[in-house]
């Protein structure tokens, strides 16, 4: 007898939290006005939806900064191996300039975790927007360029989507006075 009440109280437990835990859980309503704000309304539509059931706001907003980070760092590992590849001066001097803006990115986008972390949505705000400028900066930098590399234009353009993704949320989370 004791072990059952035991069993009820812990599934009476587990379903209490199952609610509270649902009930602060993002909407497919609710992504698409999170993707209505965006620059980019499809982008954003597909990036989120196969990706996320149910997430709350805050595991959003560190998955657009996961995603970020991720094709930051593998512009930066391209951007790095054109160069030593050999480019001609004025190409190598565009991409050279596009190291700095992903290094800068991708330090900003440490930032913003920290931001993330402690409850600062203007905080986290201020990075992605940094971070974006970076991407920005580089697609200005290399489409005066002849021959541009395709992912390092790709790549770059994702990144604006998905920091735009993250500055919506980052507006929705608490603000830390």
């Amino acid at each position: 007898m004791a072990a059952n009440l035991r069993n009820n109280a812990f599934l009476s437990s587990l379903m209490l939290l199952l609610l509270i835990g649902s009930s602060y859980a993002i909407t497919s309503s609710e992504m698409s006005g999170i993707c209505d704000k965006t620059l980019n309304p499809s982008f954003c539509l597909k990036f989120l939806n196969p990706k996320f059931a149910s997430p709350n706001l805050e595991a959003l907003a560190k998955t657009t900064l996961d995603s970020t980070q991720s094709r930051a760092k593998q512009t930066l590992k391209r951007l790095q191996s054109i160069i030593d590849g050999g480019v001609d001066p004025r190409s190598k001097l565009a991409y050279r300039s596009c190291v700095d803006e992903y290094e800068s990115a991708i330090g900003n986008l440490e930032e913003a975790y920290e931001h993330l972390a402690s409850g600062d949505g203007m905080g986290m705000n201020m990075k992605v927007s940094a971070a974006l400028d970076g991407a920005d900066s580089c697609l200005d930098d290399v489409k005066r360029l002849r021959s541009v590399d395709a992912s390092v234009v790709n790549n770059s353009k994702a990144i604006k989507n998905i920091c735009g993704i993250a500055l919506v949320i980052s507006n929705m989370l608490p603000r830390r006075t």
